[in-house]
């Protein structure tokens, strides 16, 4: 044991005096410095000279005002673009307003008046179209007696009216009314119920109410172009007696 710590001793010893004799360079090399990344220039041209900052503003502002000049020109180009389009569309675009005057001449009772009043607008760029309607024409007020069974019963009853004076009469027979005794159709409903209290006064039950007649009454449309002249094809002879030449609202087409 004294052995070993004698000659470890003696290793140390050698090992200092080596240290202090030998070069410290020498023992420890130095490890190869790792290189700084390369500094940054900034503002250097492509033949890596430094440029002024005033350079670079008038640069800078070469290329801001390069830039807003094509801005404006393409906004100009957008701008005529939409223009052509917008005047493109109003040439194609067709006019929808309505451009006829449309009217009814008439009423016309006789349907060969109509015809040969509507005959007066062939040739003059006007469509014409004959229309009809049925209507219901007033013709006063009817006095009756009804109830009678049979035929045999109203000519029982004419004959008494007959006897007091009033021998204005005629047997009517309807579907649901047979054997009605008329006693005539009147105008004036204050004669018709003069002759109803007359009639009365008899012990009759009398009965009053209006009547029509169903005929069919003639209408000329005629429609021309709101372009034209109106055409005016009736006289004054015509207008008087009832016909005329009316405005009124357009078929469809």
């Amino acid at each position: 044991m004294k052995v070993f710590f004698g000659l470890l001793l003696i290793v140390n010893i050698g090992f200092a005096v080596f240290q202090w004799l030998a070069p410290y360079d020498q023992l420890f090399v130095e490890q190869k410095k790792i290189p700084a990344a390369e500094k940054l220039q900034l503002l250097t041209d492509a033949s890596g000279q430094d440029v002024s900052e005033a350079e670079v503003v008038a640069r800078v502002e070469a290329e801001t005002d390069a830039l807003a000049e094509a801005v404006a020109r393409i906004e100009k180009e957008v701008a005529a673009q939409r223009s052509n389009e917008a005047q493109r569309s109003n040439l194609v675009t067709e006019d929808s307003s309505d451009k006829r005057v449309c009217y009814t001449i008439g009423p016309f009772k006789d349907r060969a008046r109509a015809i040969e009043i509507s005959g007066r607008y062939s040739g003059k760029q006007a469509e014409i179209a004959l229309k009809s309607s049925l209507e219901k024409e007033y013709q006063g007020v009817m006095v009756y007696i009804e109830g009678h069974e049979t035929r045999a019963d109203a000519v029982n009853t004419a004959n008494i009216l007959a006897a007091n004076g009033i021998t204005d009469h005629i047997i009517v027979n309807n579907p649901d009314k047979p054997n009605i005794l008329s006693l005539g159709v009147f105008g004036l409903k204050r004669n018709a119920d003069r002759l109803k209290a007359r009639v009365e006064k008899l012990k009759f039950k009398v009965e009053t109410e209006p009547r029509y007649r169903e005929h069919t009454i003639y209408w000329i449309y005629a429609e021309q172009s709101s372009e034209a002249d109106l055409l005016e094809l009736l006289g004054a002879g015509e207008n008087d007696s009832g016909i005329s030449q009316i405005p009124t609202q357009c078929l469809p087409s």
